[in-house]
């Protein structure tokens, strides 16, 4: 019986953390649904060069995800002030999207891969890291308040 308590606690665990994650990543989508034709837009139409062009919309995204995470991924009571929490949300998710974007000028200028598909696989690549990083800022204080 207590392998049997043990396994079904572990199993719960598991759900709420993917229900977690969906979460996070649902609340990020539509900053990425508008980085993708953004960066399109600075570079083929405003013939930015592609590293700059990625670096703007990275800031564009990174503070589009803070309010959505702070609003629908993570709830919390007690929260800081806005400001102080984004700028430690910038700092630490600016850490990853520094190392998105030299993953990203690297395949596209050295390798010369499609700056689009870079893009979309670095979405990929880098999204369990900065969920990580989001759920222990923003659930640090006194816990998650969840929704049921």
């Amino acid at each position: 019986m207590l392998g049997h308590s043990w396994l079904a606690e572990r199993l719960r665990q598991a759900i709420d953390l993917l229900r977690r994650v969906f979460r996070f990543l649902l609340s990020g989508l539509p900053a990425f649904l508008l980085a993708i034709p953004a960066n399109w837009f600075l570079v083929e139409v405003l013939h930015w060069p592609k590293p700059v062009s990625y670096l703007v919309v990275l800031w564009g995204q990174t503070t589009l995800n803070f309010f959505a995470c702070r609003r629908f991924a993570f709830e919390v009571k007690d929260r800081p002030p806005t400001l102080r929490q984004y700028l430690q949300f910038l700092s630490g998710i600016g850490l990853f999207r520094l190392a998105d974007w030299g993953v990203y000028t690297i395949l596209v200028e050295v390798f010369s891969f499609y700056y689009l598909a870079v893009q979309l696989f670095n979405v990929a690549v880098f999204a369990l890291l900065k969920f990580k990083f989001a759920e222990s800022l923003f659930e640090a204080r006194k816990g998650p308040c969840r929704r049921n």
